[in-house]
Parts: structure tokens; C-alpha cells; sequence
């Protein structure tokens, strides 16, 4: 083969392995059932459109994403809070992306297909899984269960005045008021006292209420 040949050649594989710029499409917020600090969303695209979702985060959280797709000419890039420019590029940094600690602001995630598929016209069904876990306070992050037991049990603690391996928790159980949490405390002589750690809808520790006969 010949040097323009060769250059042909070279000038259509760069080709293909350009990300097309993406029609813009509505940006999507990603959102978090109750307690949930995980999701995953799903949809399909067809050539030069996109899919954008934004997730609103706090400064040090983690943040960890994982992009799968029917077609491998398909990928994401993700823009970090106030930046123009891509943090992660898909198409040459691979379908997962993370950052611990996390800034403060929106995180953009867009999902494309590269310009030789979009040509074609071809689909791309997608699933991009979306965690973010760390300090609480982010606009799409819940409160987990582990953040509830926690706050129960640093009221139970402060109530009865006892060290944490005195304290039994079971599983955190859902009411038409809101969810709580049954337990034992240990008072040595005083014997067992048993307690409910009472929370709001949107899972906010609301009030501890001794369930002992003596009221303790």
C-alpha cells in the first residue's frame, strides 16, 4: 500500500472513532427512592441523539457509574460540576467513571453513539448504573438505613446513658406514619428496657419512645 493509501486509511479509522457531537436532548435529574443511595436507568437512543442525566452531589461524597450497552460503538462522557470540558471520555476511557471525593454541584453523564453508528442510524439500549454514598445532604441522595440506625442509636445512647454494645437494634420496619426501628437496651441491674426509634416519611429520626412498663 502506498503513502496516500496509508493515509486513507489511517484518516478513516480516526473517523470512526469520533464521537459524534449528540443532538442535545432534555437533561434528565436522577433521582433516589427513599433510602435508596443507588439507581439504575434505562432507555434507548437512535443515531445522533443523546441521553443526559444530571446528579446533584456534595463535596465529599462518592460517586461511582457503570455504563453497559447493546452496541459497543456506544459510550458516555461525564462532566464535572461548572466544567465545560469532559472529566471522563467513554469512547477512550472506558464505560465506568468515579471520583471520591466528589465536588460540590451538577455531574453531567451523556450517553451517545459514535459518529460511525450514528451515520448508520444504528440504536443503543442502555443501563447506566449510578451510586453515590458518603456524607449525606446531596438533593438526590436518601438517607440509608445505615445513616437511620446510626441516628437511633446515638439518641439511645445519649437517652439511657450506655455504650453502644448495649444496645440491640432489629430491622428497620415501615409504618403509615413513617418507618422505625424496635430495641433492647442492657442497664445491667435495672435490667432490659426496650425502646422504638420513631422517623418521618422522608426517614429523619423524629423521636425515641421508651416501650418499657416503668416508662424507661
Amino acid at each position: 500500500m502506498n503513502h496516500a493509501g496509508r493515509r486513507l486509511v489511517l484518516a478513516t479509522m480516526l473517523l470512526m472513532a469520533t464521537p459524534v457531537t449528540p443532538s442535545q436532548s432534555a437533561e434528565k435529574a436522577v433521582r433516589f427512592q427513599g433510602g435508596a443511595t443507588a439507581t439504575t436507568l434505562k432507555g434507548v437512543i437512535r443515531s445522533d441523539a443523546d441521553a443526559t442525566f444530571v446528579l446533584q452531589a456534595v463535596e465529599g461524597q462518592v460517586l461511582q457509574t457503570l455504563l453497559t450497552t447493546s452496541n459497543r460503538s456506544c459510550s458516555f462522557n461525564v462532566f464535572e460540576p461548572g466544567k465545560q470540558e469532559a472529566a471522563h471520555i467513554g469512547s477512550t476511557s472506558g464505560n465506568e467513571f468515579g471520583r471520591s471525593p466528589t465536588k460540590a454541584g451538577a455531574y453531567r453523564f451523556q450517553i451517545y453513539l459514535m459518529r460511525n453508528a450514528a451515520r448508520r442510524n444504528e440504536t443503543c439500549r442502555y443501563s447506566l448504573s449510578v451510586e453515590l454514598t458518603g456524607r449525606p445532604g446531596g438533593a438526590s441522595a436518601g438517607v440509608s438505613d445505615r445513616q437511620m440506625r446510626d441516628s437511633c442509636l446515638a439518641r439511645v445512647r445519649e437517652m439511657y446513658a450506655v455504650q453502644s454494645g448495649r444496645v440491640r437494634m432489629a430491622s428497620l420496619r415501615s409504618s403509615r406514619d413513617g418507618p422505625f426501628i424496635n430495641g433492647t437496651v442492657s442497664k445491667g441491674a435495672e435490667g432490659i428496657k426496650r425502646f422504638r426509634c420513631l422517623f418521618t416519611p422522608d426517614r429523619q429520626l423524629r423521636d425515641v419512645m421508651a416501650m418499657t412498663p416503668d416508662g424507661e
